[in-house]
């Protein structure tokens, strides 16, 4: 039976205890998040191909950032609390110790790949879910190809102008912020080849209540919905837009988004950082309960090391032994919000056929993040041990 959690009353102690699962900053930086405007250099990182819509070069997220514009997007500092931090509790959040995949470390195609093309793409347009120039599906590896990328062209300021991002301003006088929300987003893809948000909902933690939930219709054309994954067509955001019922733009979308909050209101994801990107949003308060996870495993896989290698070679060995006559051990779950729902919740979502739905997703991340702060020290058999 999965695992239903209904609303959580609020208290400063368990408000407390969400608070101090939000990474630092430089830990949300390595995790991928925009912590502050982009500098002109990583914007240039966003051009793309023409032909294929790659990006001309592989974006190294760990280049310093800078200092974000005022005249461009509000302060991106984060508030000075009014009471120190509380210390984390075993729940997985520290993330000092977690280590992410540079981009920096794939390889890198050149002149050293024996003369193959390094540009493959499709020379018709999309009908039907099917490229015009070969009846292959919309996914499909491109069927033309040239040995070297030619750079899109861009109108002035049109880039830059796409990748500002925008800091959460201060809340209204007199107005009440939710004090924790979960967010989804489904993403289409644009004819440059950009993801670009189409729907976008919001609910309150601890009610559960929905706060938002419209599609967004991009600034930009689209060149598909990704239907299969989004669960969006291009009809559903036409009848949308027909009867007024859809944001116009991400700009529209995010100012909605931070009506309903404030600084200090933490901000809930799975894999957060994508949403947020997709409204070009910078918050200082995130919690990621795909962070939390890599965490939680990792701690749990460094434990075990740990004791295997202080058992000793003789007694490991024997435990080898013994450990043949048993069954093998039960493979790791993934780390998608589908694989944690089914595995900690019980709980099936993102059914194959029908599409996600971000709701649904969000509900699911807000039910996994109480999950969390339910079962504080799962690691090992005898779950003694603490994150």
């Amino acid at each position: 039976m999965a695992n239903e959690y209904g609303p959580v009353t609020f208290s400063s102690d368990y408000f407390d205890r969400l608070r101090s699962l939000v990474p630092t900053k430089d830990e949300l930086r390595r995790a991928s998040y925009i912590v502050e405007q982009l500098s002109p250099q990583d914007v240039e990182y966003k051009r793309r191909c023409a032909r294929c819509h790659r990006h001309m070069k592989t974006n190294n997220r760990t280049r310093n950032r800078q200092v974000p514009n005022a005249t461009a997007s509000a302060s991106t500092q984060s508030p000075s609390p009014s009471q120190p931090k509380p210390r984390a509790p075993p729940i997985g959040n520290s993330l000092d110790e977690l280590t992410f995949p540079s981009s920096s470390t794939k390889k890198k195609p050149d002149d050293r790949n024996g003369g193959k093309p390094l540009c493959k793409f499709h020379s018709g347009r999309i009908s039907y879910k099917k490229w015009t120039c070969c009846d292959k599906h919309l996914s499909s590896e491109g069927c033309a190809e040239e040995k070297s990328h030619t750079t899109m062209q861009y109108a002035v300021g049109e880039l830059e102008l796409n990748w500002i991002f925008y800091a959460t301003p201060a809340a209204p006088p007199l107005s009440q912020p939710a004090a924790a929300v979960v967010i989804d987003c489904e993403m289409g893809i644009s004819f440059m080849g950009d993801s670009e948000l189409i729907r976008l909902s919001v609910i309150d933690y601890f009610s559960r209540r929905v706060l938002l939930d419209r599609l967004v219709l991009p600034d930009v054309r689209m060149s598909h919905f990704n239907t299969k994954f989004s669960g969006i067509s291009r009809q559903m955001m036409n009848d949308a837009l027909r009867h007024g019922n859809c944001f116009l733009g991400r700009d529209e979308a995010r100012i909605a988004t931070m009506e309903l909050l404030g600084p200090n209101t933490i901000v809930v994801g799975h894999a957060l950082h994508q949403d947020l990107t997709s409204l070009r949003w910078i918050h200082p308060l995130v919690i990621d309960t795909l962070l939390i996870e890599k965490k939680r495993r990792q701690v749990k896989r460094e434990a075990q090391e740990a004791e295997a290698a202080a058992q000793g070679a003789a007694t490991q060995q024997e435990k080898k032994s013994e450990d043949n006559k048993e069954a093998p051990p039960k493979p790791e779950a993934g780390l998608s919000l589908k694989a944690l729902s089914k595995e900690k919740l019980n709980r099936e979502i993102q059914l194959k056929g029908k599409g996600h739905d971000s709701v649904e997703d969000a509900l699911a991340t807000r039910d996994l993040l109480h999950w969390y702060m339910s079962h504080p020290a799962e690691v090992g058999s005898d779950d003694s041990a603490a994150i």
